[in-house]
């Protein structure tokens, strides 16, 4: 499945490192001013990835994100507890919903196709992409935007030192904030790379070709031969599509990435 463009970011709180958002400067202004940050650095990615592929709506939106909007979530608890079971206003639960990026983007666009919200933990991305390349194979004609987001708070720092302590993610990774969204299908145009495959399952039935390089995440412990992604995207659950994306920049001939979160195993294959 033909990739038409990419475009991400990553953010690390605390690094003292300015994040590069592209596609700020495409944004909505009305629609701009009603959003949290997160959410306007994740929707300007998508709209610089389609911007790079000359798109203006694109047949369908795939999306997938691991934790949702977390500053809206915490905004609207934090809402609930203010007025004390009295009636809240509709828009903080609506804005703290998973699907809120991938609508806002939908209403910015004017777009109609399928709309779909992936939350599958570290497979997000790949149900979302799994999703779209789907579509395209019913549709080949069609022009998709395919991506992820995730959204760091303060809280995730101290719940990431607990699960340090306790010996389940390794000591290196610190919580971050990352996005990156892609344009696949369609004719025309430059090609930055091809999907090749992409699987989810059981780590026992998710197969990795040997003779092939891998990039792994920072929760894959059954495979030792991949170099880890994770100091370049940060530890966030969105942290594959933004590999994916580096992958596509570094221009590497092929690559396999992989992910796995307790028993459950993603493996995408990229190619030029």
């Amino acid at each position: 499945m033909i990739i038409r463009a990419a475009a991400h970011y990553t953010l690390r709180p605390g690094s003292g490192e300015e994040a590069v958002v592209p596609g700020m400067d495409l944004l909505p202004k009305p629609m701009a001013r009603r959003m949290i940050a997160p959410v306007r650095r994740a929707m300007a990615c998508a709209l610089a990835a389609l911007a790079e592929a000359g798109i203006e709506r694109p047949d369908g939106i795939f999306y997938g994100t691991g934790l949702g909007c977390l500053a809206d979530t915490q905004e609207f608890l934090l809402e609930i507890e203010r007025n004390a079971g009295s009636l809240l206003a509709p828009t903080s639960f609506m804005r703290s919903t998973h699907n809120t990026v991938a609508g806002l983007i939908a209403l910015a666009l004017k777009a109609q196709g399928p709309n779909l919200t992936f939350s599958q933990g570290f497979t997000s991305f790949h149900a979302a992409l799994l999703a779209a390349v789907m579509h395209l194979e019913r549709r080949p004609g069609d022009r998709v935007l395919v991506g992820a987001s995730d959204e760091h708070l303060p809280l995730l720092d101290h719940l990431f030192d607990a699960l340090h302590g306790a010996g389940f993610v390794p000591q290196a990774a610190r919580p971050a904030e990352g996005a990156a969204f892609f344009v696949l299908g369609g004719a025309d145009g430059v090609a930055k790379g091809r999907v090749v495959d992409v699987r989810m399952g059981p780590v026992d039935r998710v197969l990795v070709d040997d003779g092939i390089p891998a990039w792994t995440g920072a929760l894959v412990t059954s495979v030792t031969n991949g170099a880890s992604y994770v100091d370049r995207t940060g530890l966030h659950h969105s942290a594959p599509a933004v590999a994916m994306a580096l992958a596509l920049a570094d221009a590497v001939p092929a690559v396999q990435l992989m992910d796995r979160e307790g028993e459950q195993h993603g493996l995408i294959h990229i190619a030029r």
